[in-house]
């Protein structure tokens, strides 16, 4: 039964009823209250009635004083009779004459705002009583604000809010709180026992005790979701078949999570927990329940059949299962960026399965990338869709994701299975770069592979047309931003314009692949990227060692800075100062630094470098008014596991000049160490005979550089394909 008025309309029906029964042409109304949680309510009920009304301050006594003409409410805040005074105080019998009496605290008055006949009121009066004062405060908090707005309430409805101090759905407060701070007394345990079986949890009946009320609830709530997902009811105990509307309806679990700010608590009760273990382990096929996301038992089961699938090499379902079980725990994003209807993206069962994801799409990758044979390795590597490029990000991806399964209960299967899987995978990702070594100089050795590609050393003469346009142009040459680097930092410089202002300017985000000059060290590629004819660059051995060169010179770092400032451009290193010029060219070296020191958690910080690249760089295109900025790097590199044991090879001596990945002399040839590039591999800038290594596990000695994870200076695709971003407005 719902309230058929609010608090001030059975005020003012009240007040009017004393009024129309008054012997007096100017009748009052005495309104004792019993604890002031009526003062705004009769305000409300007096201004609508239009009547005087008088309160009393500190005694009723100041009631009398300045008379007026009319119908008038006199209101004493307090009990008429108070129990620290003594005697009967019946301060003004002359009102029964002129008016009425009225003794009516919150509690009285919420029953004339239900139909008076429905004995449930009287029920819902007494339910309202309580002699502890905060208790009692608690339940005129709730009558009042619930009897006061537009939407008035059922007595249920009230009534499971008074025994949860607040809550409307008795259903939803035990799955969410358990008993809470109910008290134990068995009246108010009686009431939510009937408020729950009138909800349909037939499970909690015969229980008396609050803790099996609780579990018999949650119990009866897993078992719904199950029956709901598909699981034959008639499985089930009477008692926990819970009836569902077809699929359209929701199950008491699946709506909490629609609404709860508690998701990862919630994880952790109803998918820590066997709940119907035997169930379960009857179901033929565990994936028919997905999108069930309670009760371990079945977590358990779609695990266990994932990683059979998955060492059976049947990545496509795995990956397809994966990305349908995480889905289903992470839920919904809403336009404030909440997730509702399932545990959330920080639930460490949802990670699981979103690495699981992670796991099955690189198994997939690593049992495809070569199946179909070509001699184009830049396009093998770089396509944009189909490269191994994303290899590369997969492995990163799966590192800085770390071990989730560490938050899970000791009996999750992952905690058993994750980390085996990272480890395998990590070393199938060390064999497909050494596959993929042999396919580079398989195809260097066929021919000159690379003619017909852009070279970075040709960007100042291939866009031209907009370096010397006279537009505002920023150059942020990034050191060592490799291929899935670079591409992570487009997309997040996509998102990032996307968010503008709809004043702002308008930029359009684009993305090319170049080839960065061999040896891909910072030496030769930072040179390659200044100002000059293609034809005036070259690499060339001068008196043993080997050079970057531009108009016959060597190009060092302040040649560099000489060139770039002779064609016009303010170089600088710094975030906030240089940036006044039209025509900026910043540099930065961090990540070849971050990489070098070898420091822990490398692919976290890598991970992190590109979002203050993408922030940094957005906030420059906002505050410059930039017509065009370029995105550009010298050179890729290669991020070894753990695990992975490179071997150090001296360097041979007919070798002049070496890096790590290098050799360089004039009796460098075809038995050296490495792929030979020479005249014959026409790569147009290469002037020498330079040996470089292909293969990902071997590296030459070098005094003062260690054998670290991270390394460059070779022919691997990772360290010399490149992906330049151009950003332009309008």
């Amino acid at each position: 039964m719902q309230a058929t008025q609010t608090l001030p309309d059975a005020a003012k029906d009240t007040i009017r009823s004393k009024f129309d029964q008054a012997e007096s042409s100017d009748p009052i109304v005495l309104w004792w209250d019993d604890g002031n949680y009526l003062e705004d309510i009769i305000k409300q009920a007096c201004d609508e009635l239009d009547v005087t009304l008088k309160i009393a301050e500190e005694t009723p006594l100041e009631l009398r004083a300045n008379p007026v003409d009319g119908e008038q409410v006199w209101y004493v805040p307090h009990v008429k009779h108070p129990d620290d005074v003594e005697g009967d105080f019946d301060w003004f019998r002359d009102v029964e004459h002129t008016g009425g009496e009225v003794e009516m605290g919150i509690e009285d008055l919420t029953t004339h705002a239900f139909t008076d006949e429905d004995l449930g009121v009287w029920g819902l009066k007494s339910a309202t009583q309580a002699t502890d004062p905060a208790q009692r405060d608690e339940i005129a908090r709730i009558l009042h604000n619930q009897l006061t707005g537009g939407r008035l309430p059922t007595l249920e409805q009230l009534r499971t809010q008074i025994v949860t101090g607040g809550h409307t759905d008795p259903v939803a407060f035990v799955l969410e709180n358990g008993w809470g701070n109910i008290d134990d007394d068995p009246d108010t345990v009686g009431q939510l026992q009937t408020l729950l079986t009138r909800e349909g949890v037939d499970a909690v009946a015969s229980k008396d005790d609050p803790a099996e009320i609780v579990a018999a609830t949650r119990r009866w709530a897993v078992a719904e979701w199950l029956i709901h997902a598909g699981v034959d009811a008639d499985r089930f105990p009477p008692e926990f078949r819970a009836e569902s509307a077809g699929a359209h309806d929701r199950p008491e679990i699946k709506k909490l999570l629609n609404t709860t700010a508690s998701a990862s608590l919630l994880a952790d009760r109803y998918l820590g927990e066997a709940v119907w273990p035997d169930i379960v382990a009857e179901v033929d096929d565990p994936w028919e329940l997905a999108d069930c996301v309670v009760d371990a038992a079945l977590e358990r089961r779609l695990w266990e059949a994932w990683h059979t699938a998955f060492d059976a090499g049947d990545y496509e379902t795995c990956l397809e299962r994966a990305e349908e079980r995480h889905d289903a725990l992470l839920g919904g994003e809403t336009h404030r960026g909440q997730y509702r209807g399932g545990y959330g993206p920080d639930s460490p069962w949802t990670r699981v399965w979103e690495q699981a994801t992670e796991v099955a799409r690189l198994g997939q990758q690593f049992a495809t990338w070569d199946d179909n044979a070509t001699d184009d390795v830049v396009s093998l590597f770089a396509d944009p869709d189909d490269g191994t490029w994303q290899i590369d990000n997969a492995v990163l991806n799966l590192v800085v994701a770390g071990d989730p399964e560490t938050d899970l209960p000791d009996d999750h299967p992952a905690t058993a299975a994750l980390a085996d899987l990272r480890t395998q995978l990590q070393s199938e990702y060390v064999t497909y770069l050494e596959d993929l070594g042999d396919l580079v100089t398989d195809t260097v050795e066929a021919g000159a592979p690379f003619v017909d590609a852009d070279h970075s050393y040709q960007f100042f003469t291939k866009e031209s047309a907009g370096l010397e346009s006279g537009q505002t142009i920023a150059l942020f040459v990034i050191d060592a931003l490799r291929l899935d680097l670079a591409r992570r930092l487009a997309d997040e410089l996509r998102e990032h314009v996307a968010t503008l202002p709809a004043d702002a300017p308008e930029f359009a985000v684009e993305e090319d692949v170049w080839l960065g000059t061999l040896p891909s060290e910072t030496e030769f590629g930072k040179a390659a990227l200044t100002p000059g004819e293609i034809k005036m660059f070259d690499v060339s051995l001068v008196d043993g060692e080997l050079q970057p060169r531009r108009n016959a010179r060597r190009v060092t770092t302040t040649r560099r800075e000489s060139l770039l400032g002779g064609d016009g451009w303010t170089v600088t290193r710094e975030e906030n100062d240089g940036w006044q010029s039209t025509r900026v060219a910043y540099f930065k070296n961090d990540i070849d630094d971050i990489g070098e020191k070898e420091l822990s958690d490398l692919e976290t910080m890598l991970a992190r470098r590109v979002d203050s690249l993408a922030a940094f760089i957005g906030t420059k295109l906002e505050q410059g008014e930039w017509d065009q900025a370029y995105v550009l790097t010298d050179h890729g590199f290669v991020l070894l596991p753990d695990a992975a044991s490179p071997e150090r090879i001296s360097r041979p001596p007919e070798a002049s000049d070496s890096g790590r990945r290098w050799i360089a002399g004039e009796d460098v040839d075809g038995d050296s160490p490495g792929v030979l590039l020479d005249a014959s591999s026409r790569l147009g800038y290469l002037d020498a005979n330079v040996s470089i290594l292909a293969s990902p596990l071997k590296r030459f000695r070098k005094q003062g550089l260690g054998d670290a994870r991270f390394y460059h200076g070779g022919l691997l695709p990772q360290e010399f394909v490149l992906d330049f971003i151009s950003i332009t407005q309008g």
